[in-house]
Formats: structure tokens, C-alpha cells, sequence
């Protein structure tokens, strides 16, 4: 990935540029804003600003106006025309056609009409659904998706995407506006999404935590609560053998007396100290990190 001083130099450079700023904003979520004086732009450039607008507004009668007023163009190989190589435009146009669900036919002839690069096989791919074709551009599908199907975006194509613009330090050498706006946002929106999914992954394993550590109380009263019990029995089956052991608690009183003052249940915990370690035991057999098990003592309390 190129240096912030770089990227911050070209978003000042974005900012000065009404064409950059709008497809930013976008593809950003922020408003498209229409240059005020249309009578210094040309017609592709003030078609392209409303289908921009459109998209964005989900406005499908703003966009099959101006749509329309281009659709009559029949560009070709032999006769291309200006508008048919405006990456910004194309992207606008496709994006809308499938937004609105519009026939993609003349769409495709336009970009049969174009120099064959990544961003044309990328077009001719996403016009065709191909979403995961190795030669695609990896920033400008995640946008597409972005604005037109969520739900379709992959873990795969986010890692995929945000090691090809970490692994791109020539991008801004490249003067691509169109190839480096989709990047910084796509990588600005990965970075989202991942601090996202970590958060929520952070607190999943707390919850983990908590419901794990009483879970593990629990089993730690439940098998010391048998061990003694069966302690008991033992000692139970050992007096009925050997009538001299019970002669010596004879000699002291009665042994059920002397269990009825003890209390089982109060055995258990004679010591809290033998409870945590109990407690501690299972934790580390159950692979309970042991970092992790020092900083967090008061869950044996």
C-alpha cells in the first residue's frame, strides 16, 4: 500500500476535482453533488454526474432519462467514440443498468467497442457475473457488489482484494483515477469491515469466556462433590470391615452425630483455597491459557 502522505496529497487532489468527487462520494455513501454551471461541461460529463445521483437516490426515472440520451450511440471497434473509454461513465452505466434492471445488450456492445485492459475484461466480466475470473480488478468488483449486492461479497474476494492494494505500491505511479479512487475506498471499507468482524469476534469470545468459566465451576463441584462422597463411602465400607476404627470413633461419639455436625456438603468446602484448586486443575486440563488464567484469578473467587 502507498504511504498516507501520498494518499493524503491525492484526496486533496480528489477534493479539487468535481468528475473524482463524485465518483468518490459514490462510491462512499456521501452525496453526489452536480456542478452548479452546466453549461461548462460537456453532455457525457453531465449525463455521467445524474446517473451518479440516481444510483445513489435510487431514483430509476432520473436514470432511464439520462440513460436514454446515450443509449441511442452506436459506438465499434472501426468508430469508438470519446465516451466509450471514460471508465467513471461506464461503471455508472453498468452499475445502474443492473440496479434497474435494464437489457444489458447495448451495454455489452459498448464495451466490445474498448481497448482490451483489466478494466475491460473486469466491465465484460461483471456485465457476464463473473465475479471471481482471476484477471478481474479485485477493487472495482468489490465496488460493484458493494452497490449492488452485498450479500455477494466473499471473505475470499475481501482478502483477496485488500493483499492486491496492500501488495500495489506503484498505484498512484499508475495515474489511473478511476483504478486508484475504487482501491482507497475498497481498502477503506475492508479496513471497516475487518474492525468490525474483530470486534464482534472480541466479544463473542468473552461471552465464551464467561459462560466457559462457570460451566467449569460447576464441573468442579460436581467431581469434588463425588470424590468425597465416595471418600465417605470408603470410609463408610472400611469402618463395617475394621470394628476397631469404629471402636475409636466411639470413643469420641457417635460417627453419624459427628457427620450430621461436619455437614457433607460442608466437607466440600472446608478450604476455598481447595475449591480453586480444583477449579484451577480443570481449567489447565481443559487447555484454558495459562496467561490468561494468572491475569483472571478473580473467576475462582
Amino acid at each position: 500500500m502507498v504511504s498516507l502522505e501520498e494518499q493524503m496529497t491525492y484526496i486533496q487532489r480528489i477534493e479539487a476535482n468535481p468528475k473524482l468527487s463524485a465518483f468518490k462520494n459514490l462510491l462512499s455513501g456521501q452525496p453526489v453533488i452536480c456542478p452548479d454551471d452546466n453549461k461548462k461541461i460537456s453532455e457525457t460529463e453531465q449525463i455521467y454526474y445524474e446517473i451518479a445521483s440516481a444510483i445513489q437516490s435510487n431514483d430509476k426515472e432520473k436514470f432511464t432519462e439520462y440513460y436514454n440520451k446515450k443509449n441511442k450511440s452506436n459506438p465499434s471497434r472501426d468508430n469508438p467514440q470519446p465516451f466509450v473509454h471514460d471508465d467513471f461513465l461506464i461503471f455508472g452505466l453498468i452499475v445502474g443498468i443492473a440496479k434497474f434492471n435494464y437489457d444489458k445488450k447495448w451495454i455489452k456492445s459498448v464495451i466490445s467497442a474498448r481497448t482490451k485492459n483489466d478494466i475491460t475484461t473486469t466491465f465484460e466480466n461483471i456485465l457476464g457475473n463473473n465475479f471471481n475470473h482471476s484477471e478481474n480488478n479485485k477493487s472495482i468488483i468489490l465496488m460493484y457488489l458493494h452497490l449492488i449486492s452485498q450479500s455477494e461479497i466473499s471473505d475470499r474476494l475481501i482478502n483477496q482484494t485488500f493483499e492486491n492494494i496492500n501488495r500495489n505500491s506503484q498505484l498512484f505511479q499508475n495515474k489511473n483515477d478511476f483504478v486508484i479512487i475504487s482501491s482507497l475506498i475498497s481498502y477503506n471499507k475492508i479496513i471497516g469491515l475487518k474492525t468490525l468482524s474483530e470486534s464482534n469476534e472480541i466479544l463473542l469470545l468473552k461471552s465464551f469466556e464467561v459462560k466457559f468459566t462457570d460451566r467449569i465451576k460447576i464441573l468442579a463441584w460436581f467431581i469434588q462433590t463425588v470424590i468425597l462422597i465416595l471418600f465417605l463411602y470408603g470410609v463408610l465400607i472400611l469402618i463395617s470391615i475394621k470394628p476397631e476404627i469404629k471402636d475409636f470413633f466411639d470413643n469420641i461419639g457417635s460417627i453419624f452425630t459427628l457427620l450430621g455436625i461436619i455437614g457433607i456438603s460442608q466437607i466440600g468446602n472446608v478450604s476455598k483455597w481447595l475449591k480453586n484448586q480444583f477449579i484451577e486443575l480443570f481449567m489447565r486440563l481443559l487447555g484454558y491459557p495459562k496467561g490468561l488464567l494468572k491475569r483472571n484469578k478473580t473467576f475462582l473467587s
